[in-house]
Formats: C-alpha cells, sequence, structure tokens
C-alpha cells in the first residue's frame, strides 16, 4: 500500500491545545518544513481531526496540564494511523517528560530551545523510509469500460495467489458490484457494515466481516441490494485498506468502472493498478481515455499494468496495435475462452475447477507473476517512434 502523502514537500502538522504564544513559536521554528493549520485544535475535537486528515505530526500543548494530552494520545495509539506524536510545553518537568514517553509521545520540546530537535522529528516524520515491505501488496483492478471482465480477473487471480498467500479481495464497485454471486457466495456482512466503523476499524473487525472462499480468498462483497446513490467518504476507504494491509499480503480491489470516491482512493494507494481491455476499437478507445484519466489523477505509468482480455489471433484490434496507440506496453493477455468463462460466471466457480486445459489458466498464471514480480514494468519507455503510426491513432487525436 502507498503512502498517499509521499512525494509531498513539506510536513503536514496538526496542533492541539497551543495558545496564541505557542502558535507563534511553532510557526516561526517550521516555516519551511511544514503545512501548518489557521488554528489549534481543541482537545476534544483533536481525534476526528487526526482520523480525517492523517497528519505525519500532531503537537500537542502541555503547557495546560498533562491529563488531556496523555489521554489524546492513549487515544491515538488505538488509531490506524501512525503520525508522530510531539509534546511541546513552555518548561521541561521530568515528571511530565516520562509520561508523555509512556504513552507514545517521541519527543518533548521547549521552544525557542528546542527549536532544532522539533525541525529535525518534523523532517524525518515527513520523509521516513516506507516499511511497505511490512505491508500488504495492494492492487486495484479497473475496467476501460463495463463488461471486460474486472471482477473475472480480480477473482481468478485472487484465487491463485491464495495458493500460498493470505489474500483479501474487495468489491469496492458500489454501483454494480457482483463479486460474491461470481463466487457464488452469501455474505453475511458487506463493506457498508464496515464504513459507519472505518474510523476505529482493525484487523479483527475486518475479518470478521469478510467471507471466506472455498480457494481461501477472503471476500469483502457488496451488500445484496445495491444502492447506486451511496455515499462513501475516501478517508473511511482508506482507513479500510489500511486495515486490510496489515492482516493480508495482496489485497485485490474490483474498482469496476465508475469512478467514485472509493474507487479514487483505491487507485491513489495501490501499489499497482491494472487497467483492462478487450482487443475492439471502441475498447481501446475507451482504454486510452482511461489511462489519460489516471494520469491526471497522479497515478503514475509505472504503477499501471495493462491486461487485454478476450484475446485471440483473429482480434480485430493486435495486441502490438494496442500497444502503440496506447503508448503503453501490454502486460498480459488472457485467452478468449467464452465457454469455459461464461459456464464458470454462471455456476460461480473458477476456471480451473471447470477445465485445466484452458488457456486462460495459463495467463492468469502468468498475469500473477507479472503482479508479484519485484521488477518495475517499463512501460511507456519501450514504444518506439512510430506510436503516432497506427491505424488507431486518428481516432484518439481528432483534432
Amino acid at each position: 500500500m502507498r503512502n498517499i502523502g509521499s512525494g509531498r514537500t513539506a510536513a503536514t502538522v496538526i496542533l492541539v491545545g497551543l495558545e496564541n504564544d505557542d502558535m507563534g513559536r511553532v510557526r516561526e521554528t517550521l516555516a519551511a518544513e511544514a503545512v501548518l493549520p489557521s488554528n489549534s485544535t481543541g482537545f476534544g475535537d483533536a481525534l476526528t481531526a487526526i482520523r480525517r486528515t492523517r497528519p505525519d505530526v500532531v503537537i500537542v500543548s502541555f503547557s495546560q496540564g498533562i491529563e488531556a494530552p496523555l489521554a489524546l494520545a492513549q487515544a491515538v495509539q488505538r488509531e490506524t494511523v501512525s503520525s508522530t506524536l510531539v509534546a511541546l510545553s513552555d518548561e521541561s518537568e521530568a515528571e511530565h517528560i516520562l509520561a508523555a514517553m509512556r504513552v507514545g509521545y517521541k519527543e518533548f520540546v521547549v521552544l525557542p530551545r528546542d527549536s532544532q530537535r522539533l525541525r529535525q522529528v518534523v523532517h524525518e516524520a515527513a520523509y521516513a523510509p516506507s516499511d511497505d515491505e511490512e505491508r500488504g501488496v495492494v492492487v486495484a483492478i479497473i475496467g476501460a469500460k463495463g463488461g471486460v471482465g474486472t471482477t473475472f480477473l480480480a477473482v481468478q487471480v485472487a484465487a491463485e495467489l491464495a495458493a500460498i498467500n493470505r489474500v483479501l479481495a474487495i468489491d469496492m464497485d458500489f454501483a454494480m458490484g457482483d463479486m460474491a454471486s461470481i463466487l457464488d457466495l452469501n455474505p453475511k456482512d458487506s463493506i457498508m457494515s464496515l464504513l459507519p466503523r472505518a474510523d476505529r476499524i482493525d484487523e479483527r473487525m475486518l475479518t470478521g466481516s469478510v467471507t471466506v472462499h472455498g480457494s481461501k480468498v477472503h471476500v469483502l462483497a457488496q451488500q445484496g441490494d445495491l444502492d447506486p446513490t451511496t455515499e462513501v467518504n475516501a478517508d473511511d476507504i482508506y482507513g479500510i485498506i489500511g486495515a486490510a494491509c496489515k492482516g493480508y499480503q495482496y489485497i485485490l480491489i474490483d474498482c469496476g468502472t465508475y469512478l467514485d470516491e472509493a474507487v479514487a482512493m483505491s487507485l491513489n494507494v495501490a501499489d499497482i493498478v491494472v487497467v483492462v481491455t478487450e482487443p475492439t476499437v471502441v475498447s481501446v478507445r475507451d482504454c486510452y481515455r482511461r489511462i489519460q484519466l489516471l494520469d491526471t489523477m497522479g497515478v503514475e505509468k509505472d504503477r499501471v499494468r495493462l491486461v487485454v482480455n478476450r484475446y485471440s489471433n483473429q482480434a480485430f484490434v493486435s495486441e502490438a496495435d494496442i500497444q502503440r496507440n496506447l503508448g503503453i506496453s501490454v502486460a498480459g493477455v488472457i485467452a478468449d475462452d467464452p465457454k469455459t468463462v461464461l459456464q464458470a460466471t454462471n455456476e460461480g466457480r473458477l476456471v480451473r475447477e471447470l477445465n485445466r486445459k484452458s488457456e486462460v489458466i495459463r495467463d492468469i498464471a502468468s498475469l500473477v507473476a507479472i503482479l508479484t514480480d519485484d521488477v518495475e514494468a517499463e512501460a511507456g519507455d519501450k514504444i518506439r517512434d512510430d506510436s503516432k503510426s497506427g491505424f488507431l491513432f486518428g481516432l484518439f487525436n481528432r483534432g
């Protein structure tokens, strides 16, 4: 899971309980290191603000007593956020320093004496090395258009990964999600039931809401009666994915095709974004638009893997044409086996359960190898200078 704060030029900071004099000292000290709020937050509203903004650093005043600062730190420690806590006081008292360290404060500073130390702590909090190696890998799968097979690929890939990994598949399509039906599952809980608790979700709560498929894939499904008007808060989705990354090695997110806040957050934090298209003119043209949109959203090309589903030698648009016109390498193709795939979808079974000789199984295995490869794909760098010569180029670049 990517840290959505990576790449910033300054740390984000929340100030709690500071008086005007302390506010001025902090602003003077951190003018170049941090993005500071205009006002200090009261202790009563602090935890909500931390949950919502997930700052790099929380600077808490100890000048008006220690009970509220200590209680806040204990509450923050129970959350999934990883903000660095800094105690700020107008004097150094050994008893207060010891109490602060015990509940999770990283530093206890007095300004202006400890200005350099505060700057260093804030800098380290913003630019600390990522701990991604200890967290789950998030793979978001999104379609170029409807019906290209994102859900099918998500569950097939998840099932292959689950043979030797702990895997969670999340249905993030709040409008048309049908992951449960494609796996013939009857979930008792859903992602909707987690949203009201997303600000305090942990691994135990998450695993209590999933349904386990026979392949050992854990599934966080949509509710049976979908409501396309449901409004989802991006911070809630961040909390759910963050909790998933602590309990699973791989998280496969089916994003469908509709772009809402839930999907946007999933794409933002995903380590790999799989864009699925078909070898047709309409699908490839929509894929071009989708890739352009991802770029405007800040999804870097080195995170994108293009997959062509239902591909055959008789496809109207060849793999070479797709690469030339989209400006991105095809990471994988999935064979066109309509009979087996249709049966699997209708019966809620995996392809490997129906026909082990299907080329789809081979291609799914190849896709899994690509997704688990540590070497970053160099998509975009390998496209030849003739990228504007494909027969589809005129469709994508009409003036």
